[in-house]
């Protein structure tokens, strides 16, 4: 299977190039986007981005330091918005514990415990794990999106019944 995903994406590569997907200026923008975008579509993420921005909110350090109620009230186009803060606060509180949000260090460990851990970090999901270790630390993880099973399915590499590990 792995010799046909790495396929796929070779001829995916050679017909529309590098995509640049995940469309952010910097790393915290990355994991930042990942969180909040569970559960909606990126214009709404871009929104709540956007937002955060006009109030000088651009890091995890800056999550930090701020209320839950003025995150909340800036993220509110994200739906879910009490929780994604709560979710974001998590995710800040994990990156200064463990590494003072050097990503540097951080995304020097390996992969799989990295994963492990912040898959220990309450609100944070495969999607947005594989996503933050992909999009921000350039890691070869494999993210499965309900698009990409879809693809996946019709090529019959997959089954319908799978789940995000299978």
């Amino acid at each position: 299977m792995k010799q046909d995903l790495l396929s796929i994406y070779e001829l995916l590569k050679k017909q529309f190039g590098h995509r640049n997907w995940w469309p952010a200026e910097t790393k915290d923008e990355i994991i930042i986007g990942a969180v909040l975008t569970q559960n909606v579509s990126w214009t709404i993420v871009a929104k709540a981005i956007e937002n955060l921005k006009g109030s000088n909110i651009y890091t995890l350090h800056d999550i930090e330091l701020t209320s839950h109620n003025k995150i909340s009230r800036l993220i509110k186009s994200a739906r879910f918005y009490n929780q994604k803060t709560d979710k974001l606060k998590n995710t800040a509180e994990f990156f200064k514990r463990n590494f003072n949000y050097d990503y540097d260090l951080i995304f020097k460990q390996d992969s799989w415990i990295l994963r492990k851990q912040l898959l220990a970090v309450k609100g944070l999901g495969k999607e947005t794990v594989d996503s933050i270790l992909l999009y921000a630390g350039n890691k070869p993880i494999f993210v499965c999106d309900e698009y990409t099973a879809r693809i996946l399915t019709r090529l019959g590499i997959s089954d319908s019944n799978w789940k995000y590990d299978d």
